[in-house]
């Protein structure tokens, strides 16, 4: 076999170095010092292979080296691995990437041996020996199988084909190639979109998706559940810009063709009543919606579209219903008569941050409420009996029964108040005051003595005057 390697390779050799002039068989067989019927057989095998092209000058036939790439170079250059076989199974060609796909060592000579007698992986397997056996017989075969290589896991896709010689003879070509990568990237798509499909029918929120003319595509089982519909076939009848009382909205966001977040109002009576969409919902309904453009493969502008959306109702109603609670509470909280103050219980109830105050507790303790707030209660109030008002909040805080405060002063100033409290804690673990300036009460019941003792003078005098 290195015979005729090297015989075609001197003659393309000598192609080489005269070309472009073409030489004739005659000139090549003395240049080489070979006979010319020899000469002309080669060249024949170098023509049907691709290696030299022929051209007719006059009678004469003249040769070139080929300007196209070589078939045998072709070949070996092929991603699959390919052996060609005679009809005696015994192997004519190879490609590299045969030799490497069946990690055969590159000094290992197999050209010329039999298939079955070289213990080679795969082709040892009964199921692809007797394929090949029935390609030979020309009896009913398998042009392509898959297999599984047990020791690696590898998965190859193999093609069997009948071939011809140049000269006639019959013989098999077989192609490898390793579609691992492919078939794990073709299981890990279809797992992938399996769990689409998954996510897409079981989220709680509803899925819709629409062309950017308003037409409904599909929709998840929640979406037909949040709309009272049983089945996509009557979201379908309709419109997506139907669900929305406002169309402009959708219009607006298909426009501009981002990611968006917005609220969306749908009025189940009208949709009932106007599009004949058979919802079993009524009155005015809130979606809480992100808004999606769906990129088209190819790029360019999106055609359709995606909404999530859940229902808020109920939590918009909540909310409102918050709203007003919480304006009547700060009404009530800001137009009482009295005093009130909000604390929050720090270090275990060592001390106390002032949350809240209305406007008569800021009037009381001489101070904005903006300056109150967020302050520390012993720390801005050093002259609070201490330790009975800390005792008493303390006890508020973890017995959670409420207790009346004697009046006291907040300052020890002639400008400041005698204040009673009404000390209760609240659900949210902060404890509350009702303040009451109590001034007047106790200076009278300290001015009560003093009173009672002018009350008797006067009337000693009075009976001592009287001579009684």
């Amino acid at each position: 076999m290195s015979e005729y390697q090297d015989i075609f390779g001197r003659i393309v050799n000598l192609l080489e170095k005269r070309s472009p002039q073409g030489l004739s068989i005659s000139a090549i067989s003395r240049e080489l010092g070979m006979n010319r019927a020899t000469v002309a057989k080669y060249l024949e095998m170098l023509q049907s292979s691709g290696d030299v092209s022929m051209q007719w000058f006059g009678r004469s036939k003249m040769y070139t080296p080929a300007q196209r790439v070589p078939l045998s170079e072709l070949f070996d250059r092929l991603s699959n691995a390919i052996v060609i076989l005679d009809a005696d199974l015994q192997i004519l060609m190879v490609n590299t990437s045969f030799i490497r796909t069946l990690g055969i060592h590159r000094g290992r000579n197999i050209l010329g041996a039999s298939l079955f007698d070289l213990n080679l992986r795969i082709f040892s397997d009964p199921t692809i020996m007797r394929n090949i056996e029935r390609v030979r017989q020309s009896g009913t075969y398998l042009s392509e199988m898959q297999y599984i290589e047990d020791s690696t896991n590898h998965i190859y896709h193999i093609e069997f084909a009948p071939t011809v010689s140049h000269v006639g003879k019959p013989g098999i070509l077989i192609s490898l190639q390793d579609i691992t990568a492919w078939k794990n990237t073709e299981a890990a798509l279809k797992y992938s979109e399996k769990m689409i499909r998954t996510i897409f029918e079981r989220v709680p929120s509803g899925i819709i998706l629409f062309t950017a003319d308003g037409t409904v595509l599909n929709a998840n089982r929640a979406s037909l559940g949040i709309l009272g519909l049983n089945g996509v076939q009557e979201l379908a009848e309709g419109n997506i810009f139907d669900i929305s009382c406002y169309k402009g909205k959708i219009l607006e966001l298909i426009r501009q063709g981002k990611v968006a977040e917005t609220e969306l109002a749908c009025d189940f009576d009208r949709l009932k009543r106007d599009q004949r969409i058979p919802s079993t919902r009524s009155g005015i309904a809130y979606f809480d919606v992100v808004f999606t453009p769906i990129t088209p493969d190819g790029g360019g502008v999106p055609n359709e579209f995606a909404i999530l959306f859940r229902d808020i109702t109920t939590e918009r109603l909540a909310r409102k219903e918050l709203a007003f609670k919480e304006t009547r509470y700060r009404s009530f909280f800001e137009k009482a008569c009295n005093g009130v103050l909000i604390y929050e219980p720090i270090d275990g109830g060592n001390d106390y941050i002032i949350k809240d105050v209305n406007g008569v507790t800021a009037a009381l303790l001489r101070m904005n409420k903006e300056d109150l707030v967020g302050k520390k209660l012993f720390e801005e109030f050093p002259d609070l009996p201490d330790p009975y008002v800390r005792d008493l909040l303390y006890r508020v805080l973890t017995t959670e029964k409420p207790e009346f405060v004697t009046p006291l002063k907040y300052r020890n100033r002639e400008n400041f108040p005698w204040i009673s409290h009404y000390v209760f804690k609240l659900p949210s673990g902060e404890i509350a005051s009702f303040m009451i300036d109590v001034s007047d009460a106790v200076r009278e019941e300290a001015e009560a003595p003093l009173q009672a003792c002018n009350a008797r003078v006067t009337r000693e005098n009075d009976l001592s005057g009287s001579g009684i």
